[in-house]
C-alpha cells in the first residue's frame, strides 16, 4: 500500500493480531476513549449523546457496537494491506458515508487515529515498540490523506 514497506506491514499485522483478538472489546475502548478524550465528537452520535459517565459509557451497547464497527473496518484495510485497490475502495467509502450520511468532517478520522495509537500505547504497553507506533503513523497519515482527499471531491 502507498508508502509502506514490508516492514511496517509486518509491523501493522503484529500489532492488528493482538487487538483484533476482542474487536468488540478493543472497539469499546476505542469509541469511549474518543469521548473521554474528545467530547466534541460525541455530536455525531445521535443515539449515544444522552450517555454521559464512564459506567454508562462501558454498558452501552450502542458504543460496543459502533466500536466493532470501527475495528471492522480497520481490519479490512489491515488485510488488505497488499491491495491498494481493496483498500482505496474501503477508505472511499467510508469517507462518502460518513460526509453524506453521518455528517462527519474528515478532522475527525485524525482525532480517531490519535486515539486508537494511544490505545495500543496503553493496552500493548512496552510491545508497542517505537517502530511499531512510526508503521502505524504512517499507515493512518496514508489513510487520512486519502479520506480527506474524498471529502474534498465530493
Amino acid at each position: 500500500m502507498a508508502d509502506l514497506t514490508d516492514a511496517d506491514i509486518k509491523n501493522i499485522t503484529e500489532v492488528w493480531d493482538k487487538i483484533y483478538e476482542n474487536p468488540e472489546e478493543s472497539g469499546r475502548t476505542v469509541v469511549i476513549r474518543l469521548f473521554t478524550d474528545y467530547p466534541e465528537t460525541k455530536v455525531y452520535f445521535k443515539k449515544l449523546n444522552n450517555i454521559s459517565t464512564l459506567e454508562e459509557m462501558k454498558a452501552s451497547a450502542g458504543i460496543r457496537a459502533h466500536g466493532k464497527r470501527v475495528m471492522g473496518a480497520l481490519n479490512e484495510v489491515i488485510v488488505n494491506l497488499n491491495d491498494w485497490d481493496v483498500v482505496n475502495g474501503a477508505l472511499s467509502e467510508l469517507a462518502q458515508r460518513h460526509q453524506d450520511v453521518h455528517k462527519v468532517e474528515a478532522a475527525n478520522f485524525k482525532l480517531l487515529f490519535l486515539v486508537i495509537i494511544n490505545v495500543f500505547k496503553e493496552g500493548l504497553g512496552s510491545a508497542f515498540t517505537p517502530e511499531h507506533c512510526k508503521s502505524w503513523e504512517k499507515l493512518f497519515n496514508i489513510s487520512y490523506n486519502h479520506i480527506s482527499s474524498c471529502y474534498t471531491c465530493s
